[in-house]
C-alpha cells in the first residue's frame, strides 16, 4: 500500500463509499438514505463522473447518528433537526473533530494549546483578541470556549458565550500542563 493510498484513506472528507455501502454498513435502505437527502438536505453526497452517490467517513458517522436517533423513537425530522445542531456547534460524530475555540493573548499558550490538541480528536480555533474570538464564535460555532478570563474583554465575551448554553473554561485550567510541556521541552534540548 503506498503513502498516498493511506493519508487518502485516513482523510475523513474524502467521498469513498457507495450507497450500496453505506446502506449495509449501517443496516439501512438506500432508498431510506436518498429520501434523507432529498427531505432534509442535511448529508449531501459528493457523485462520482458517473452521477453514483459516494459518501466519506464524516457522512457516514453522520448518517449513523440519525439511523441511532431513529432507531431510538425520535422521527427522522427530529433526528435530522439534532443532527444540524450538532454540525452547528461543531459537535463530534465518530471520528469528526470536536471544535474547541482558544480565547487568550497573555500567556502565548494558544500555538502550544493547538500542538497539542489539534490532532485527529479536536479541531483548535485561535483567537487573540476579543474581537476575533467573538467573529469565531459566530461564525464557526465551537462545542467548548477555553478563556483567558482575567482579561476583562475576554471576561465579557466568556459570559455572553455561557448565556448562548456554550461550554466555557477558564484558560487557568490548562496553566499547569502548559508549563509541564515547558519543562519537557527544555529537557528535551
Amino acid at each position: 500500500m503506498n503513502s498516498g493510498y493511506r493519508r487518502q484513506m485516513a482523510e475523513r472528507s474524502v467521498p469513498l463509499f457507495s450507497i450500496g455501502a453505506v446502506a449495509r454498513m449501517l443496516d439501512l435502505s438506500a432508498a431510506t438514505i436518498r429520501t434523507w437527502e432529498t427531505r432534509y438536505g442535511n448529508i449531501v453526497p459528493q457523485r462520482s463522473q458517473g452521477g453514483q452517490r459516494l459518501y466519506s467517513r464524516d457522512q457516514v458517522d453522520q448518517l449513523r447518528f440519525v439511523g441511532g436517533e431513529v432507531a431510538r423513537g425520535r422521527r427522522p425530522g427530529e433526528a435530522h433537526r439534532l443532527l444540524a445542531e450538532r454540525v452547528a456547534r461543531g459537535d463530534s460524530f465518530g471520528g469528526t473533530r470536536l471544535r474547541v475555540l482558544l480565547a487568550e493573548s497573555r500567556l502565548g499558550a494558544a500555538t502550544v494549546l493547538k500542538e497539542l490538541l489539534g490532532g485527529d480528536a479536536f479541531e483548535v480555533l485561535l483567537a487573540t483578541d476579543a474581537e476575533s474570538a467573538e467573529q469565531a464564535f459566530r461564525e464557526l460555532g465551537p462545542a467548548v470556549v477555553v478563556v483567558d478570563a482575567d482579561d476583562a474583554d475576554f471576561g465579557e465575551l466568556a459570559e455572553r458565550i455561557r448565556e448562548a448554553g456554550v461550554k466555557v473554561l477558564p484558560l487557568e485550567l490548562l496553566e499547569r500542563p502548559l508549563a509541564l510541556v515547558d519543562e519537557l521541552r527544555l529537557a528535551l534540548q
